[in-house]
């Protein structure tokens, strides 16, 4: 007598009693036997991301069952495993979507390590401007840094009309006018103006904590604020 192999093939018998009656017990049942698959697919084609594509694998994989015919001499572990395939492009375009924050990272540990020297030289943090010149990094890739915002596309860069590309220059009249005063200030001043407003992605901090940090007194920083304030309110009426 010759023994039927699929009796003793857990997947086998997981398929048949999911397309017998497929269900969501049934359906767990078949891809808790398909794991072993799924999690290998998942290592070839998408390295790195197994944990982040795994619900989306095990969707595929119940998809696949439900194309798959025995009758063509495949098994449905293999089947499935081709299936999964295409789960490539989705690792493509999730590794294309975290390349720059991770590139931000990068450049986040250069400004964090020279922060740090430059206080221990010069006894306060550096201002945007001064971290800028620190490190050869542009004051605006410091506030993406910071931010983890990724950088305009390309293509969002060039005038669509003219084909110029932009310079980077604010728009708005008023932001325009706040980059001005900024540009204007000293570096204690500087500083003190990023960590009340946050420019260029810098930390902001309550008065005390500035004048701490900046080791002045807070009166001082209250007098500093105000002036900063009243050049800020000159371009209000701008635009």
């Amino acid at each position: 007598m010759i023994e039927d192999k699929d009796k003793k093939d857990p997947i086998m018998d997981a398929y048949k009693a999911w397309l017998a009656k497929p269900s969501q017990d049934s359906s767990r049942a078949l891809l808790s036997s398909l794991d072993t698959q799924i999690g290998t697919a998942l290592h070839t084609f998408a390295p790195g991301m197994e944990d982040h594509l795994r619900l989306k694998a095990r969707t595929m994989a119940l998809q696949a069952a439900g194309t798959y015919d025995p009758g063509r001499g495949m098994h449905l572990k293999s089947y499935v495993y081709q299936q999964l395939q295409p789960i490539q492009r989705e690792f493509g375009k999730r590794s294309n979507a975290v390349r720059l924050p991770e590139r931000h990272l990068l450049d986040r540990k250069r400004l964090d390590h020279a922060e740090a020297e430059f206080e221990a030289e010069k006894g306060r943090p550096p201002s945007v401007a001064e971290l800028a010149d620190y490190t050869s990094i542009p004051v605006d890739a410091i506030a993406r840094a910071r931010a983890h915002k990724p950088q305009m596309a390309e293509s969002q860069m060039v005038d669509k009309e003219t084909g110029d590309a932009y310079r980077g220059v604010a728009s708005d009249p008023q932001e325009m006018w706040a980059h001005h005063v900024y540009n204007s200030l000293g570096p204690v001043d500087q500083r003190i103006y990023e960590m009340v407003t946050g420019f260029g992605g810098a930390r902001t901090y309550p008065k005390g904590e500035i004048a701490r940090r900046l080791r002045i007194s807070a009166p001082a920083v209250s007098q500093r604020i105000n002036r900063i304030a009243a050049r800020l309110e000159e371009g209000m009426n701008l635009g």
